[in-house]
C-alpha cells in the first residue's frame, strides 16, 4: 500500500491499530525504532483491506483485441464467459465494441463458458485478475453476455 493510499484510509489504519493493541506513542515509537515492523503491520492492514474489498466483488471483465472475458464471482466458485474474436482485421477495442460487434451477428466470434471450483481460493483469485488487469462489472453485463452465450450455443 503506497503512503497515499494509507493516508486515505486514516481513519481505518487508526482502528486497525487500536484493534492490534498499539496507541499513537506505541506506533510512533514502531515507526522510528523498528520500522520493520512498521511495515508489517501496514502490509497486514493492507491485506486486510483488500480481502474486504474482494469480499465484496461479484463481478469482472477484462478486454483485450482478441478475448473478452467476463466472471462471475459466487462464494466457492467462478463462473466464465469468454467471447474469442475470429477477425483478423478487427480487433475488440472495449467493452462497447465487443456488444455492437455481438448485436451485428457478423460470425467473425465465438464464445463458450467455464465454471472453476476454488474453494478458500476465489480471493487470491480476484487478486491475480485483478493485476492481470481485470476491472470490477456490473450484473447487468453478466446476464448480457450469458444470454449471447446460451443463445449462441443453441
Amino acid at each position: 500500500m503506497t503512503n497515499t493510499e494509507l493516508e486515505s484510509l486514516s481513519e481505518e489504519f487508526i482502528q486497525f491499530l487500536v484493534v492490534q493493541g498499539i496507541d499513537d506513542q506505541m506506533w510512533r515509537d514502531i515507526n522510528t525504532k523498528t520500522p520493520e515492523k512498521a511495515n508489517d503491520l501496514v502490509s497486514v492492514f493492507s491485506d486486510t483491506v483488500l480481502k474486504k474489498v474482494y469480499s465484496k466483488v461479484k463481478f469482472m471483465s477484462f478486454v483485450s483485441e482478441q478475448v473478452f472475458s467476463i466472471f462471475k464471482i459466487e462464494a466457492h466458485t467462478m463462473h466464465v464467459v469468454v467471447i474469442k474474436n475470429l477477425s483478423i482485421d478487427l480487433g475488440f477495442k472495449d467493452i462497447e465494441d465487443v456488444i455492437t460487434r455481438l448485436k451485428k451477428d457478423l460470425n467473425d466470434c465465438e464464445a463458450f463458458t467455464a465454471t472453476r471450483e476454488l474453494g478458500s481460493g476465489i480471493l487470491d483469485e480476484i487478486h491475480s485478475l485483478t493485476e492481470k488487469g481485470c476491472l470490477i462489472a456490473e450484473q447487468d453485463l453478466w446476464k448480457q453476455f450469458e444470454h449471447y452465450q446460451k443463445k449462441t450455443s443453441n
